[in-house]
């Protein structure tokens, strides 16, 4: 694989690092008055919870200072075409003072640019540690990416296109990164998984029905409705947002939750079931659905383990589940994958009828 070329700049650089001072008065530029200011997770950018004088909730988007202007545009772009195409209960751009959706500041010697979304109050999903009906919620939760596929659908923007790491498609760029995990069992195990993937998985991806897609539904994204419901309140984050296969939204929601669960088909039945309803998949697409499931697991223990050795000063949030996950990837390699993509077909038939 001839990767010498490619870098990725966005994460291979740190994060900014404001203080609650600086993102106040950076908040100025869209608030009178802001209050409440407080740090919220992140891992490439910086976010900031605020309040205005109405004590309603906006996050404060401070992008990575290699992030590209036209990157963040396709992601506001698309909360707004959204906001027209869906009634889904999403984060809702905001313009500052002077009318922009993007501003620019000066930090460190580098310019970072920076944005305002409404806040969705409720409970993330990678909060909560017990659910007592597991699949009523993933029921929802397709349901809820099947609509967001629909409405994201006809968007088109210059930059849907960008190169991502995170999107599937670009799955043999990260044989680069083997050599970070120590562990060499774990790497065997990714080396194999990307092996199934350039043998069996590439060439017929690269034939399935495009658009652009969110791709980034995992447990911290999704929004449950207070008191800890199996409702969903909404969904966050658009940073991974890419124009690339339909099926790679699916597959990477439940790649999250067969890792939760330990078990490929519990982990996809549920979720499957409810989009296809919402919005139908081919037969070719439901093929791939469990590859895919794989691979997005082995790309998120491989990434992970390269940006923990990146930025050792965030590695807990980074690294994260990074033992389940690697356990439930030395389990799929030794699946049959194409056994699996009958079992969740039947399973779908017998669901329609």
């Amino acid at each position: 694989m001839n990767n010498a070329n490619f870098t990725f700049p966005v994460l291979e650089n740190p994060a900014p690092s404001l203080s609650l001072d600086d993102a106040e008065k950076i908040a100025e530029k869209w608030l009178d008055s802001p209050t409440g200011i407080k740090r919220l997770d992140s891992e490439r950018d910086q976010n900031f919870y605020v309040q205005n004088a109405h004590n309603e909730g906006f996050v404060l988007k401070v992008a990575n200072s290699k992030e590209d202007w036209g990157t963040l545009d396709f992601q506001n772009q698309a909360l707004k075409h959204l906001a027209k195409t869906t009634t889904l209960s999403l984060p809702r751009v905001k313009s500052d003072l002077l009318g922009s959706e993007i501003a620019t500041i000066s930090l460190e010697n580098e310019e970072c640019f920076v944005r305002l979304v409404t806040f969705l109050e409720g409970e993330p999903l990678g909060n909560i540690n017990s659910i007592t009906n597991v699949q009523t919620l993933y029921s929802n939760m397709g349901t809820f990416l099947g609509h967001l596929g629909l409405g994201l659908k006809d968007l088109q923007h210059h930059s849907s296109k960008h190169k991502l790491l995170w999107d599937m498609s670009h799955t043999n760029l990260l044989y680069k990164l083997l050599p970070y995990i120590d562990n060499k069992n774990n790497r065997n195990i990714a080396q194999k998984a990307l092996l199934y993937f350039t043998k069996h998985v590439e060439k017929p991806l690269s034939l399935q029905r495009t658009q652009v897609i969110h791709n980034d539904m995992n447990p911290d994204n999704v929004i449950l409705q207070p008191p800890r419901t199996t409702q969903l309140a909404g969904m966050i984050d658009f940073g991974d947002m890419v124009e690339a296969p339909l099926i790679n939204d699916l597959a990477v929601a439940a790649s999250y939750q067969t890792v939760a669960m330990g078990d490929i088909f519990k982990g996809t039945s549920s979720m499957l079931s409810a989009y296809n309803k919402v919005y139908p998949l081919n037969s070719d697409e439901l093929d791939l659905l469990p590859s895919l499931i794989m691979n997005r697991i082995a790309m998120s223990a491989i990434i992970s383990e390269w940006r923990a050795k990146e930025h050792p000063g965030n590695q807990e949030y980074i690294l994260g589940s990074i033992k389940k996950t690697w356990k439930t990837l030395e389990c799929l390699v030794e699946e049959d994958l194409g056994a699996i993509a009958i079992k969740l077909k039947n399973n779908l038939s017998t669901s329609l009828d």
